[in-house]
């Protein structure tokens, strides 16, 4: 049988090198969660600005009028 000081400081030495494996991957998670969080906020501001596009857009064209929808749906037949 082997001496149980030594089997100790064995499973003690695989705890450590689990912890440190452990405390690899969550650094590794929080690198990859900042940089979702950083394409997101760009995403967010990208579809701000397109919104606040389309209403500029709708202010200055107004509503369609009904004889150019009239026009444009006779033409597709």
């Amino acid at each position: 049988m082997a001496d149980p000081v030594a089997r100790a400081h064995a499973e003690l030495e695989q705890w450590r090198l689990r912890e440190r494996q452990l405390l690899e991957a969550l650094k590794d998670l929080d690198e990859k969660e900042a940089r979702l969080q950083t394409e997101l906020d760009r995403v967010d501001r990208q579809v701000a600005y397109y919104e606040s596009l389309t209403r500029d857009m709708k202010k200055e064209l107004g509503p369609p009028k009904l004889s150019t929808l009239l026009t444009s749906f006779a033409r597709g037949r």
